[in-house]
């Protein structure tokens, strides 16, 4: 695992970049992961960060997540919950179907614990995060009627995709997606969640649009910028175009750069791999490559503009 050091050596050679989403397992578990956030705050410039969580590590997490908003006080930091159902179901889906006991309760009591602190540091947003599946499809709105009701800036509902373990989880009915995801815009749109940002709201209604049609279409919708744009860097230092891809297209380790991370983002081996998006029009429903290319797409921006133009008007004429 890279070091805060090699990090903090690395993102002195990348150039600004507004957005940062760590992923899982669990980002708590690294006890320097405030360090980790302040070196990307103060070589890149980045203002938004998002943090997945299973809740479980309360103590951990109130200890680690003050310095992080202390350290970083422009950044908007975003924790969200991950929830794969009601009690039951979370729990028998995160104890990999052994019905484990407590998990479920330990995941909201975090989320009540640290609501709080949102009192104190206004750059902190808390919400939920479900992927939907087979499994979890016909209690969705169940799931996402008691989620909102605990009162987080935002719920989120991802599409299963990828190889799962169980391939069977795959195997879902797209119109309760669709229903589901159409509440959720509503409420966007309504300003029925606290955390309502014009231009964020019209962002995810926009990107669950793009998800829905690409999943049904089984096609390309628009340019990706993989490679270009953006990139995911693993725990090793290993470097990719996004989660999507296996080593095939593996761009290089950081670490044979010598943490330079221009030497391998502007490197033979990574054009090849972004023209190689480009010309094989790659498509997926990955909700963090959608976000990025809505956003530097200009057809794709313009109509996310235009949904957040008519969501301020909405409010100031309310």
């Amino acid at each position: 695992e890279m070091t805060v050091d090699e990090i903090d050596k690395m993102a002195s050679t990348m150039d600004p970049f507004p957005v940062l989403n760590y992923s899982g397992g669990e980002p708590f578990l690294r006890d320097d992961l405030d360090d980790v956030t302040h070196a990307f705050y103060k070589h890149n410039q980045t203002n938004y960060l998002t943090i997945p969580t299973n809740g479980t590590y309360l103590k951990k997490t109130q200890e680690i997540l003050p310095r992080m908003l202390e350290k970083c006080p422009d950044m908007l930091v975003t924790l969200n919950f991950s929830v794969d159902g009601l009690e039951e179901e979370h729990n028998r889906i995160r104890s990999g179907g052994k019905g484990g006991s407590g998990l479920f309760k330990t995941t909201m009591k975090t989320f009540e614990a640290l609501k709080p602190m949102k009192k104190e540091y206004k750059n902190l947003r808390m919400g939920f995060i479900t992927t939907f599946t087979a499994t979890n499809q016909d209690q969705i709105d169940d799931v996402y009627d008691y989620l909102k009701g605990q009162g987080p800036d935002n719920v989120t509902i991802n599409l299963i995709r990828g190889t799962p373990k169980d391939p069977a989880v795959k195997n879902i009915d797209i119109s309760k997606f669709r229903h589901v995801t159409q509440r959720i815009k509503n409420d966007l749109m309504d300003a029925k969640l606290p955390g309502f940002d014009p231009f964020l709201a019209a962002m995810s209604t926009r990107r669950y649009d793009l998800i829905l049609k690409t999943y049904e279409e089984k096609k390309f919708q628009t340019l990706c910028y993989a490679s270009r744009i953006f990139g995911v860097l693993y725990p090793n230092g290993d470097v990719y175009p996004c989660e999507m891809f296996g080593p095939e297209k593996l761009i290089g380790n950081i670490r044979d750069f010598d943490m330079d991370f221009r030497k391998l983002w502007f490197s033979k081996r990574n054009k090849e791999i972004a023209d190689w998006v480009v010309d094989t029009k790659c498509f997926c429903t990955h909700e963090c490559n959608a976000s990025c290319n809505i956003s530097f797409n200009a057809g794709e921006f313009t109509k996310a503009g235009t949904r957040a133009a008519g969501l301020v008007a909405k409010k100031i004429l309310a």
